[in-house]
């Protein structure tokens, strides 16, 4: 699943830049994890490995994958002499031999693929790497070593220098998920029911994050984002099990909306369907918690009903006959 992914983001990269090199598409797998990692927590494509090389860092699977023809794409590999120059240089020219199947990707991760080659599109595989170069760790690290997940945790001064470069990490997407990830997984863990205190502690870190909400910035988002919120509060106290798939839904649904602003798309009509789609979808999501609920309590209710009922049976029939009515 994993490989097919990484298949599919290479495809996805022809399909945007035919031209691409072999430089410029490792790089866009490696800044789409980077910045993946440092919103999420975790690789977008699950990458096993990154290994420190001369041109920067390289995902090793991907790297394999992307040497040779396959039946998704077709590599061509040449030697070329750049102008004024004498030494020649091999040069990697990918064909897609099937589309992209987009579904292998959530709406953000397909945005946030498409913002990195954007990004990466005007630049010089010298200037990619170059910028790679400038991040502690490839600059910690010699050629052919491992690079351990957590140098990919990146500094402030090293967000500015990607975000000025059109590699957009920080903002209200990043605070949000830092706090509302360990928070699901923790309550994924605790035993259900969930007591009181658990659930105000929880509930104090949401009202923090409405107070923090960028308006006007993220304003088209602001409905849906509200009725996530109540959907996550009603699910802490209903069925803390769909927590995690509301965390995720809401961690996608902000990011997507935050890259979007950054890269001047929030005026569109696609992102205004987008914010309603989601909005109807954590008010559905809601309002089945709410309807799931009173089912159970009426379930409860008559089940309660028909113990009593056995009782009083059991009892009337144990009297002797003399003692029933």
């Amino acid at each position: 699943m994993e490989k097919m992914r990484k298949i599919q983001a290479i495809l996805f990269a022809i399909g945007e830049n035919p031209h691409i090199g072999k430089t410029v598409l490792m790089k866009y797998i490696f800044f789409t994890d980077l910045i993946y990692y440092n919103q999420r927590g975790s690789f977008l494509f699950n990458s096993s490995q990154y290994i420190r090389l001369p041109n920067g860092p390289v995902d090793s699977e991907a790297l394999a994958i992307s040497t040779e023809s396959n039946q998704y794409f077709a590599v061509e590999i040449k030697n070329t002499r750049y102008r004024a120059r004498s030494k020649t240089y091999l040069t990697w020219n990918f064909r897609a031999k099937q589309p992209c199947d987009l579904s292998y990707f959530t709406p953000y991760e397909r945005k946030l693929m498409k913002m990195v080659l954007i990004a990466l599109k005007n630049h010089q595989a010298r200037q990619v790497s170059d910028l790679t170069h400038r991040l502690r760790l490839w600059k910690e690290f010699s050629d052919g070593d491992a690079i351990p997940v957590e140098y990919f945790s990146l500094t402030e001064s090293e967000i500015a220098l990607l975000e000025s470069h059109g590699l957009y990490i920080d903002g209200f997407q990043r605070k949000f998920c830092g706090k509302v990830i360990p928070v699901s997984k923790e309550n994924a863990d605790a035993i259900h029911p969930l007591n009181p205190e658990r659930i105000a502690s929880v509930e104090e870190i949401l009202d923090n994050l409405i107070k923090e909400y960028p308006l006007p910035v993220l304003d088209a988002f602001y409905d849906a984002y509200l009725a996530w919120d109540d959907a996550f509060r009603r699910a802490l106290r209903i069925n803390p099990d769909i927590a995690s798939e509301l965390t995720e839904k809401g961690c996608d649904a902000v990011c997507y909306v935050s890259a979007s602003v950054s890269t001047g798309d929030e005026n569109n009509e696609e992102l205004n369907r987008y914010c309603e789609m989601m909005e109807d979808d954590f008010n559905r999501t809601s309002d089945e918690l709410l309807s799931s609920h009173s089912y159970r309590e009426k379930e409860l209710k008559n089940s309660l009903l028909e113990q009593t009922m056995g009782i009083s049976r059991s009892m009337a029939t144990s009297l002797p006959p003399s003692g029933r009515r």
